[in-house]
């Protein structure tokens, strides 16, 4: 990894407070700490839908039901 591009993620992570960074921490700690049995494999969600509809209108329809 570029030694630069490092040292800029590094000094933007100084620069947040004490609370974001315990929590920025956690979450890296967490996600290190993952096992494969944790992992999904989210290739078996892929593929393609067949709409009934114009996909708009369809996005349109369901935004409606959220108000």
């Amino acid at each position: 990894m570029n030694i630069q591009l490092v040292e800029s993620i590094k000094q933007l992570i100084l620069t947040l407070p004490p609370e974001e960074q315990g929590w920025l921490k956690a979450q890296l700690d967490q996600a290190i700490n993952l096992t494969p049995s944790q992992v999904v494999d989210l290739n078996s969600f892929s593929g393609t839908i067949q709409l009934k509809q114009d996909p708009l209108e369809f996005q349109h329809q369901i935004r409606d039901e959220w108000a």
